[in-house]
């Protein structure tokens, strides 16, 4: 992964299709463009997954959130992990064949953008949208990967605890989410909890914790 950002990002090639003629690999390739202008005042993201530290904050506070006087702390919202059955996100990442059907049939595509991989994209054409450039991860992490691609520089992670649905730690999206603080230095990363926090991601100098009580004040929820 690269430190990358959606200013500088006109579009992408996918494969289509890889073949062989004459003992010769080919590959059909279509260019997808960058169809997004994320315009925003505040720069700032709420990134939101299913882990238990958010369990006793009314999520859907988020949905109606509007940052104060003249929007200057506005969140937009990027969600995985199931948060779309709770709330309206601004964004979504889904990886799951199964969900985005329902995704689909349920319309929440209308109202929000959902992300998936290139395969699901072409399996529902203009419902969509690619995760840029491929990148392969934890829905979770592929939020606030795409948090800090739209250029956002402070992010609050609410319910991203790096934990399987059980509560138990997932050694590889703690590793998926500790990437993403690591690929993007100039932003800050702020774990909203009133848990303890994973120290794997503690040890990033721009990782910062907040209690919800603070989190509540800071942007203005």
């Amino acid at each position: 992964m690269q430190e990358r950002y959606r200013s500088d990002y006109d579009g992408e090639f996918v494969i289509l299709r890889t073949r062989y003629e004459d003992g010769k690999k080919l590959q059909d390739k279509e260019w997808i463009e960058n169809p997004i202008d994320n315009q925003y005042i505040s720069a700032r993201a709420a990134v939101i997954g299913h882990g238990a530290s958010r369990e006793q904050f009314k999520i859907k506070n988020i949905e109606d959130h509007r940052g104060g006087l003249l929007g200057k702390k506005r969140l937009q919202t990027y969600g995985a992990e199931g948060a779309w059955r709770e709330l309206r996100c601004d964004f979504y990442v889904e990886d799951n064949a199964r969900t985005l059907k329902e995704i689909k049939r349920r319309k929440y595509a209308k109202r929000s953008t959902v992300y998936t991989g290139v395969n699901n994209l072409l399996k529902y054409p203009g419902e969509f949208y690619l995760i840029p450039y491929g990148v392969k991860m934890c829905t979770v992490a592929t939020a606030m990967y795409i948090a800090a691609f739209d250029g956002h520089r402070e992010i609050f992670c609410l319910g991203v605890d790096g934990t399987l649905e059980t509560g138990e730690p997932n050694v590889k999206h703690i590793q998926h989410i500790n990437r993403v603080i690591e690929t993007y230095p100039a932003t800050k990363f702020y774990f909203v909890s009133d848990r303890t926090v994973e120290q794997q991601f503690r040890k990033n100098t721009n990782v910062d914790v907040m209690n919800y009580r603070t989190f509540v004040s800071h942007c203005d929820v």
